[in-house]
């Protein structure tokens, strides 16, 4: 598999790209990793469990037995398994503390079983279930990391708590996988295609677009944009997928990712599209300084999330062009570092 330098963050997918592509007739797993190996795509390999492996959290050995040969035989490293913690599992209550406990250590074992290094979970995971969650993880090895995703960002006080947590453990089994949704500079052209196909008229998105690149939290422009959106002719449903604009697409500089380290585990290398060798929305030249400079030799899972508007363009295609448009900048003259 095709690498980057030595002492540089390292490249892979995750099978999440290829949503479309496992829903074709005639796809599977097995499928799915041999071709991102045939296409050079790796060395990585990340996987939504709940997504990829039928039967999860509880396989069987046979199962685990399938699974880590699949990936072995592919010649691919696992780097992450992305595993969810799911409050609203029962009707009518969320789950106790025990309980949620429970269902991600389980999840955690499941991981350790299968030679994935990090999961990854999300930002409902917070102090009191990280910290439980440590003593496991050193036990089998697995890290922990918490998705930063929009419009999540460092001041917002569930990040904050677990960034104080972690500094205060001091651990590498816990920290954060930061996503390039949470820090764009501008929204994805294939947005325009998932608005055109729900009625919603190019005057409302283009309204849409204009207060997200307003200064300010994303999340203070809700009242103003279901105010303007309804005077303009919004429906309920379309309203919906402007909000949806708002929360998956982040503001946060990226310059700021360098406040989450030293406490970072995995990253999550989110994209809607390449054009010409560079990504219109999320400015990777300055995440990759940010990477080089705090020293990160972790993985970098390419993630093209435009499947969720479009179905435009091939995901093989546009994976191999962030791949080598971050070996491209990640390999180039590294910045001098400020420490």
């Amino acid at each position: 598999m095709t690498d980057t330098a030595p002492g540089l963050p390292r490249l892979g997918t995750t099978l999440f790209s290829l949503t479309l592509e496992q829903r074709r007739p005639g796809r599977d797993f097995a499928g799915l990793v041999r071709e991102v190996a045939a296409r050079d795509l790796g060395p990585g390999l990340e996987m939504v469990a709940f997504q990829s492996l039928r039967g999860w959290p509880r396989l069987d050995e046979a199962a685990v037995r399938e699974v880590r040969g699949v990936i072995d035989s592919s010649g691919l490293t696992p780097s992450c398994l992305a595993i969810n913690l799911d409050l609203g599992l029962y009707p009518g209550r969320l789950l106790s503390d025990d309980e949620a406990f429970e269902y991600v250590a389980v999840q955690l074992r499941g991981a350790a079983e299968l030679g994935f290094p990090v999961v990854r979970v999300g930002i409902e995971c917070g102090p009191g279930i990280m910290g439980r969650l440590l003593p496991l993880a050193e036990e089998l090895g697995v890290k922990v990391g918490v998705e930063i995703h929009a419009p999540l960002t460092i001041e917002a006080p569930p990040v904050a708590a677990l960034k104080e947590l972690f500094t205060r453990l001091d651990t590498p089994w816990l920290g954060f996988i930061p996503d390039m949704s949470a820090t764009m500079r501008a929204v994805p052209d294939a947005v325009d295609d998932a608005h055109r196909v729900a009625g919603i008229s190019p005057e409302l998105t283009a309204l849409t677009k204009q207060l997200w690149a307003e200064p300010g939290p994303t999340m203070a422009k809700f009242p103003e944009l279901e105010r303007r959106a309804a005077e303009a002719g919004a429906t309920p449903a379309q309203l919906g997928n402007l909000r949806m604009l708002f929360t998956m697409h982040g503001r946060m500089a990226p310059e700021r990712w360098a406040e989450f380290f030293p406490h970072v585990v995995h990253v999550h290398g989110k994209f809607y599209g390449i054009v010409d060798g560079q990504d219109p929305s999320i400015d990777w030249p300055a995440v990759a300084r940010v990477l080089r400079e705090q020293d990160y030799t972790g993985f970098i899972s390419s993630e093209y999330e435009a499947h969720a508007y479009s179905d435009r363009h091939n995901a093989f295609d546009q994976v191999r062009a962030q791949h080598d448009m971050l070996k491209r900048l990640l390999e180039a003259e590294p910045a001098v570092t400020a420490r």
